[in-house]
């Protein structure tokens, strides 16, 4: 734990669609992460993207919000995470580089924070390895990747296999600080009964979830098709359907199967915790992005899940629940589940290394002027 008496640090946290949460998990890592450290006595300061934003993030006590008018994702997020970055680092002690995309910028970076200011940069899932980049855009990323973990001070991995991957392709030792679960909402029974029912008019039991960003490494397309073939009688998706190609097509292909139900990207903590508590079983299909979120948030509702069999899953499940490695494996499980054998021993959520304070601390542990490389 960090000592009290140490002084305050001026930190910004770049590199996300900012506040509130309306896109993916590093939004949520920042929602939890920066209050935290303006509790622990540091001024934060929250970089984000007024487009299409109806509502902006409060101010409070050590931490404050900054808003630029442009997108914050696709190719327009390198000049976002450039613009910034130079809009805070002379007023900071320390930037949080959140993700690679301006890591052809790095070298400039590093050489204007100087000896006196921390560059930390978490590498994401490394996404490159992204199946859906193609061409110029992967020999893009996988430039700007290296450049990000090469001239950064502190390299930040959320999970043990991104941080083997770093060390094997690039040398480079890097710290593993994985996401948090403590925040999730637990709901009565009762509540959580009438919310299934009411808003969804699920019956608690009665489906199978997931919880994705729809994109083809995520296997939404392939685990609806073996749900359908196991047959899983309804098979829940809570995701980005509207915004992606992918998800528009699966629309489209599902409309009128009454067994798949999708339901676009939802952020109400109630409703969440209403169908991760109810569901049957989770289906995880991430095969790349190290410690995924949606993964970690199953956890303290005690359900069972069935994962991809990937490193990155297996470390965050410390190999428990069950696996499948491809879609004839995958409905062969579902055929005859294991519901026992698949669900996560419920006294590791949330274990430590998925609270938000300990993962406060340890930001704030490489943002110390000191942990410079």
């Amino acid at each position: 734990m960090e000592p009290a008496a140490q002084a305050g640090l001026r930190i910004a946290l770049i590199g996300t669609d900012g506040l509130p949460a309306r896109y993916g998990g590093f939004e949520t890592c920042v929602a939890q992460l920066a209050p935290r450290l303006a509790a622990l006595g540091h001024d934060v300061v929250v970089f984000g993207s007024r487009s299409g934003r109806s509502s902006l993030a409060a101010d409070g006590p050590g931490l404050r919000h900054r808003y630029l008018g442009m997108r914050a994702n696709g190719a327009v997020s390198v000049p976002y995470d450039l613009l910034s970055f130079l809009l805070s680092y002379r007023h900071c002690d320390a930037v949080v580089v959140l993700g690679v995309s301006a890591g052809i910028f790095m070298p400039l970076m590093r050489w204007l924070a100087g000896p006196r200011r921390v560059l930390v940069v978490n590498v994401d899932g490394l996404e490159a390895r992204r199946s859906k980049w193609r061409g110029l855009a992967r020999c893009f990323l996988q430039w700007s990747e290296r450049l990000a973990i090469r001239y950064a001070h502190q390299v930040v991995s959320d999970n043990q296999a991104i941080a083997e991957v770093v060390a094997s392709a690039y040398g480079r030792a890097s710290t593993v600080i994985a996401y948090g679960n403590d925040h999730v909402l637990q709901l009565e029974p009762a509540h959580a009964e009438a919310l299934l029912r009411e808003r969804f008019g699920l019956e608690p039991g009665g489906y199978v979830l997931t919880v994705a960003r729809i994109e083809p490494e995520n296997q939404i397309a392939e685990m609806m098709e073996a749900a359908l073939a196991a047959p899983v009688d309804r098979y829940v998706v809570v995701g980005n359907f509207s915004g992606t190609a992918l998800g528009q097509r699966l629309l489209q292909r599902y409309r009128s199967e009454p067994r798949i139900r999708c339901i676009d990207s939802l952020f109400d903590p109630q409703a969440l915790a209403a169908l991760r508590s109810g569901c049957r079983l989770y289906l995880h299909g991430h095969s790349v992005g190290g410690t995924n979120p949606s993964l970690i948030e199953m956890l303290p509702y005690g359900r069972p899940i069935l994962a991809y069999d990937c490193s990155f899953n297996r470390y965050t499940l410390a190999g428990e629940g069950g696996y499948f490695s491809n879609g004839e494996d995958l409905v062969e499980r579902l055929r005859t589940p294991d519901y026992p054998r698949w669900t996560p021993n419920p006294e590791r959520a949330p274990s430590a290394p998925y609270q938000w304070e300990r993962i406060a601390h340890a930001y704030v542990r490489l943002c110390r002027p000191g942990a410079a490389a």
